[in-house]
Protein backbone atom coordinates (compact mmCIF):
# COMPACT_ATOMS: atom_id res chain seq x y z
CA UNK A 1 0.00 0.00 0.00
CA UNK A 2 1.92 3.26 -1.17
CA UNK A 3 2.19 5.68 1.59
CA UNK A 4 0.71 8.80 0.87
CA UNK A 5 2.29 11.76 2.76
CA UNK A 6 -0.21 15.27 2.88
CA UNK A 7 1.19 18.33 2.17
CA UNK A 8 1.99 20.45 5.46
CA UNK A 9 4.34 23.20 6.27
CA UNK A 10 5.98 23.23 9.58
CA UNK A 11 8.52 26.43 10.85
CA UNK A 12 10.65 25.72 13.64
CA UNK A 13 11.88 28.86 14.61
CA UNK A 14 14.51 28.51 16.98
CA UNK A 15 16.29 26.46 14.34
CA UNK A 16 15.74 28.86 11.48
CA UNK A 17 14.28 26.44 8.91
CA UNK A 18 11.75 26.32 6.92
CA UNK A 19 10.30 22.21 6.13
CA UNK A 20 7.66 21.80 3.06
CA UNK A 21 6.52 17.83 3.38
CA UNK A 22 4.76 16.74 0.26
CA UNK A 23 4.82 13.73 -2.14
CA UNK A 24 7.76 13.70 -4.46
CA UNK A 25 11.26 16.13 -3.53
CA UNK A 26 11.20 17.85 -0.13
CA UNK A 27 12.23 21.28 -0.02
CA UNK A 28 14.41 22.45 2.99
CA UNK A 29 15.38 25.90 3.29
CA UNK A 30 17.86 26.69 6.14
CA UNK A 31 20.23 29.45 7.54
CA UNK A 32 22.73 27.37 8.45
CA UNK A 33 26.09 28.23 6.60
CA UNK A 34 26.57 27.12 3.12
CA UNK A 35 30.36 25.74 3.51
CA UNK A 36 30.17 21.55 4.78
CA UNK A 37 32.20 21.04 7.73
CA UNK A 38 35.17 19.13 7.62
CA UNK A 39 34.38 16.59 9.62
CA UNK A 40 31.90 15.32 6.92
CA UNK A 41 34.53 15.23 4.40
CA UNK A 42 36.54 12.84 6.49
CA UNK A 43 33.76 10.17 7.60
CA UNK A 44 32.84 10.21 3.40
CA UNK A 45 36.76 9.97 2.52
CA UNK A 46 37.07 7.23 5.56
CA UNK A 47 33.81 5.18 4.05
CA UNK A 48 35.26 4.90 0.64
CA UNK A 49 38.60 4.30 1.30
CA UNK A 50 39.95 7.32 -0.51
CA UNK A 51 41.47 9.67 1.33
CA UNK A 52 41.57 12.24 -1.62
CA UNK A 53 37.88 11.82 -3.16
CA UNK A 54 36.59 14.59 -4.44
CA UNK A 55 33.16 16.19 -3.32
CA UNK A 56 31.02 18.91 -3.89
CA UNK A 57 28.59 20.08 -0.98
CA UNK A 58 24.73 20.50 -2.66
CA UNK A 59 22.64 21.19 0.38
CA UNK A 60 21.58 20.66 3.58
CA UNK A 61 17.69 18.81 2.77
CA UNK A 62 15.68 16.20 4.36
CA UNK A 63 16.21 12.46 4.79
CA UNK A 64 12.40 11.49 3.42
CA UNK A 65 13.25 9.01 1.48
CA UNK A 66 14.95 6.86 4.39
CA UNK A 67 13.94 8.44 7.28
CA UNK A 68 10.58 10.08 9.00
CA UNK A 69 9.18 9.69 12.23
CA UNK A 70 5.71 12.24 12.88
CA UNK A 71 2.19 11.19 13.76
CA UNK A 72 0.42 8.48 11.68
CA UNK A 73 -3.23 8.52 10.15
CA UNK A 74 -4.67 5.85 8.63
CA UNK A 75 -6.83 7.45 5.70
CA UNK A 76 -8.25 5.79 2.56
CA UNK A 77 -5.66 3.98 0.49
CA UNK A 78 -2.52 4.57 2.69
CA UNK A 79 -1.71 7.28 5.87
CA UNK A 80 -0.81 10.88 6.13
CA UNK A 81 1.62 11.28 8.43
CA UNK A 82 2.28 14.65 10.23
CA UNK A 83 5.41 15.97 11.29
CA UNK A 84 6.30 16.73 15.10
CA UNK A 85 8.54 19.14 16.38
CA UNK A 86 12.05 17.40 17.78
CA UNK A 87 11.94 14.87 15.05
CA UNK A 88 12.52 17.12 11.98
CA UNK A 89 16.04 15.80 11.13
CA UNK A 90 18.80 17.82 8.22
CA UNK A 91 21.33 15.87 5.87
CA UNK A 92 24.12 17.44 4.37
CA UNK A 93 24.26 16.14 0.60
CA UNK A 94 27.30 15.94 -0.83
CA UNK A 95 28.23 14.47 -4.55
CA UNK A 96 31.28 13.01 -5.70
CA UNK A 97 32.87 14.95 -9.00
CA UNK A 98 33.74 11.74 -10.34
CA UNK A 99 31.48 10.19 -12.56
CA UNK A 100 30.87 6.19 -11.76
CA UNK A 101 33.15 4.33 -14.00
CA UNK A 102 32.05 6.42 -17.10
CA UNK A 103 28.58 6.30 -16.42
CA UNK A 104 25.65 8.85 -16.10
CA UNK A 105 25.47 8.52 -12.41
CA UNK A 106 27.64 9.87 -9.41
CA UNK A 107 27.47 8.69 -5.87
CA UNK A 108 25.51 11.07 -3.29
CA UNK A 109 26.59 11.12 0.31
CA UNK A 110 24.31 12.52 3.26
CA UNK A 111 25.35 13.03 6.56
CA UNK A 112 23.41 13.67 9.83
CA UNK A 113 24.23 17.68 9.93
CA UNK A 114 23.86 17.06 14.22
CA UNK A 115 27.28 14.90 14.54
CA UNK A 116 29.13 14.01 11.04
CA UNK A 117 27.73 10.77 10.98
CA UNK A 118 27.35 9.40 7.36
CA UNK A 119 23.52 7.80 6.86
CA UNK A 120 23.70 7.21 3.12
CA UNK A 121 25.45 6.78 0.42
CA UNK A 122 23.26 6.93 -3.27
CA UNK A 123 23.56 6.25 -6.31
CA UNK A 124 22.18 9.45 -8.59
CA UNK A 125 21.39 9.12 -12.02
CA UNK A 126 22.22 12.62 -14.13
CA UNK A 127 19.47 14.93 -15.39
CA UNK A 128 19.38 15.57 -19.39
CA UNK A 129 20.54 18.73 -18.85
CA UNK A 130 23.66 17.63 -16.79
CA UNK A 131 24.42 15.13 -19.42
CA UNK A 132 24.18 18.26 -22.50
CA UNK A 133 26.53 19.84 -20.21
CA UNK A 134 29.21 16.86 -20.15
CA UNK A 135 28.43 16.74 -23.63
CA UNK A 136 29.18 20.32 -24.40
CA UNK A 137 32.93 20.57 -22.53
CA UNK A 138 33.70 16.83 -24.40
CA UNK A 139 32.62 14.11 -21.97
CA UNK A 140 30.43 11.26 -23.04
CA UNK A 141 29.29 9.34 -20.16
CA UNK A 142 26.68 5.29 -20.44
CA UNK A 143 23.54 5.94 -20.10
CA UNK A 144 23.42 2.11 -20.50
CA UNK A 145 25.87 -0.20 -19.15
CA UNK A 146 24.04 -3.08 -19.85
CA UNK A 147 23.46 -6.15 -18.51
CA UNK A 148 24.65 -6.22 -14.59
CA UNK A 149 27.60 -8.97 -14.29
CA UNK A 150 26.65 -11.45 -11.28
CA UNK A 151 28.75 -11.81 -8.06
CA UNK A 152 28.69 -14.66 -5.74
CA UNK A 153 27.87 -14.58 -2.16
CA UNK A 154 31.31 -14.39 -0.81
CA UNK A 155 32.91 -12.06 -3.66
CA UNK A 156 29.80 -9.75 -2.43
CA UNK A 157 30.23 -10.27 1.30
CA UNK A 158 33.99 -9.40 1.48
CA UNK A 159 33.20 -5.83 -0.28
CA UNK A 160 30.06 -5.09 2.09
CA UNK A 161 31.58 -6.21 5.38
CA UNK A 162 35.04 -3.90 4.46
CA UNK A 163 32.73 -1.10 4.18
CA UNK A 164 30.80 -1.86 6.75
CA UNK A 165 33.96 -2.03 9.29
CA UNK A 166 34.80 1.38 8.59
CA UNK A 167 31.58 2.58 8.88
CA UNK A 168 30.22 1.06 11.97
CA UNK A 169 31.92 1.64 15.46
CA UNK A 170 30.04 -1.83 17.08
CA UNK A 171 30.50 -3.71 13.84
CA UNK A 172 31.87 -6.51 15.53
CA UNK A 173 29.10 -6.44 18.19
CA UNK A 174 26.30 -6.32 15.26
CA UNK A 175 27.85 -8.63 12.10
CA UNK A 176 26.82 -12.16 13.38
CA UNK A 177 23.07 -10.27 13.52
CA UNK A 178 23.00 -8.96 9.65
CA UNK A 179 20.60 -10.08 7.78
CA UNK A 180 21.22 -11.47 4.18
CA UNK A 181 19.19 -11.76 1.05
CA UNK A 182 20.15 -12.34 -2.53
CA UNK A 183 18.02 -10.89 -5.87
CA UNK A 184 18.05 -11.59 -9.61
CA UNK A 185 20.48 -14.57 -8.99
CA UNK A 186 23.61 -12.33 -7.82
CA UNK A 187 23.04 -9.09 -9.37
CA UNK A 188 22.42 -7.66 -5.89
CA UNK A 189 23.17 -8.95 -2.29
CA UNK A 190 21.93 -7.25 0.63
CA UNK A 191 22.85 -7.24 4.71
CA UNK A 192 20.42 -5.52 7.06
CA UNK A 193 20.74 -4.69 10.46
CA UNK A 194 18.16 -3.39 12.86
CA UNK A 195 17.54 -2.77 16.48
CA UNK A 196 14.55 -4.10 17.09
CA UNK A 197 14.71 -3.07 21.08
CA UNK A 198 14.65 0.40 19.99
CA UNK A 199 11.27 2.24 20.92
CA UNK A 200 10.25 5.48 19.70
CA UNK A 201 7.84 7.62 21.97
CA UNK A 202 4.59 6.70 22.46
CA UNK A 203 2.41 8.21 19.59
CA UNK A 204 5.13 8.11 17.10
CA UNK A 205 5.76 5.90 13.91
CA UNK A 206 8.72 5.85 11.70
CA UNK A 207 8.95 4.90 7.92
CA UNK A 208 9.73 3.61 5.60
CA UNK A 209 12.18 2.11 8.32
CA UNK A 210 10.80 0.97 11.49
CA UNK A 211 13.79 0.57 13.43
CA UNK A 212 16.87 1.91 13.49
CA UNK A 213 18.80 0.24 10.56
CA UNK A 214 21.84 -0.32 9.04
CA UNK A 215 21.65 -1.64 5.21
CA UNK A 216 23.93 -2.24 2.50
CA UNK A 217 23.59 -3.39 -1.14
CA UNK A 218 26.30 -4.48 -3.43
CA UNK A 219 25.79 -5.38 -6.68
CA UNK A 220 27.46 -7.31 -9.67
CA UNK A 221 29.40 -4.12 -10.80
CA UNK A 222 30.95 -3.81 -7.22
CA UNK A 223 29.00 -0.11 -6.80
CA UNK A 224 27.20 -0.08 -3.23
CA UNK A 225 24.04 1.63 -2.07
CA UNK A 226 24.22 2.14 1.87
CA UNK A 227 21.84 3.86 4.27
CA UNK A 228 22.07 4.26 8.15
CA UNK A 229 19.06 5.43 10.00
CA UNK A 230 21.10 4.79 13.36
CA UNK A 231 21.74 8.19 14.52
CA UNK A 232 19.01 9.52 12.99
CA UNK A 233 16.96 8.23 15.44
CA UNK A 234 19.01 9.53 18.29
CA UNK A 235 18.13 12.75 19.94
Amino acid sequence: MKTKIIIMLLILVGLGTVVCWKQGRTVLTTDQPNEPPDEDTVAIRMFIAKPNLEILFVNTDLPMSYFRVGKVTKVAGGENMEAVEGWIRQVNVYEQTELIKGQCAVYEYHTDARNHTLTAVIIRGLRPSEIDSLKNNGITCISNPGNVPNLTKAEAETIAMNYLKRAVPNFNQIKDQLVYTQQQNGESHDWVWEDKGYKLPEGLSSRPYLYPTIRISVYGNNEIQYWNTVSLFEN
